[in-house]
């Protein structure tokens, strides 16, 4: 049986709709969570938890409300973020923001390269430039003592 451009054209996006359908949704289903790099379980009743708000406590340090979607439970809780350690350093760091380096990072190999790169131009977009030689332990320029 021959079919018409047009019914060809509507059999095509059935199998397309279906095979969607098919597709694995990942971890939850229903609506997509706010914040979901962020979710935590709920420690009672192990439902997902949602972000209702949050506010920065310092630099590295947010504090975040979390609800519970699990209606019969319905748990709300304080939950605190913190930025522990650099596992690789910011090309634009903030002097201020003093945290240690991991271990696994070869601080005599990152003095190699610092010592013995060239400089190039650039023209930051997106940051103010910082000033100064973070690691000569001077003050960058502009600061005030």
């Amino acid at each position: 049986m021959m079919h018409t451009t047009a019914e060809q054209k509507a059999l095509h996006k059935a199998e397309l709709k279906k095979a969607e359908l098919r597709k694995p949704r990942g971890n939850h289903t229903g609506r997509r969570l706010r914040m979901e790099g962020t979710r935590m379980e709920c420690p009672h009743c192990k439902a997902t938890c949602e972000i209702r708000t949050s506010k920065p406590v310092s630099a590295t340090m947010r504090e975040t409300i979390y609800q519970c979607t699990n209606v019969e439970c319905g748990h709300t809780f304080v939950a605190t973020t913190e930025i522990v350690r650099t596992l690789s350093p910011s090309a634009t760091p903030d002097p201020t923001v003093n945290l240690p380096l991991s271990t696994h990072v070869r601080r005599d190999m990152m003095r190699v390269v610092l010592d013995n790169a060239g400089e190039a131009a650039h023209d930051a977009m997106y940051t103010q430039p910082v000033t100064g030689d973070l690691f000569a332990g001077d003050k960058p320029a502009g600061a005030s003592s």
